[in-house]
């Protein structure tokens, strides 16, 4: 399962492009464009000390697009915790 790009390859993937959420399969579970592999199989795996090379290699996902699920989990985690939503937004 390759998730597909829509984006340059040399350029940062938007979530947009690396996430679906269709209410009518997998009950609506945000997962990588492309795949039934919910997002949060990543946050788990990193949570195990399980690499992210491994996660990408294991799964087939697009390095971008776990790059970009990872980026906007660190920008929620910043905003949740200043209240501040554009503090992650140079990350």
């Amino acid at each position: 399962m390759k998730t597909f790009a829509k984006t340059d390859p040399d350029r940062p993937m938007q979530l947009q492009d690396a996430v679906w959420v269709d209410p009518a399969r997998m009950s609506g579970v945000p997962c990588f464009r492309g795949t039934r592999l919910p997002v949060q199989q990543l946050f788990d795996w990193i949570e195990d000390g399980i690499p992210l090379d491994e996660f990408l290699r294991d799964f087939q996902v697009d390095r971008r697009a776990a790059t970009a699920v990872l980026r906007a989990g660190a920008s929620a985690v910043c905003a949740a915790a200043t209240r501040n939503p554009n503090c992650a937004a140079g990350s």
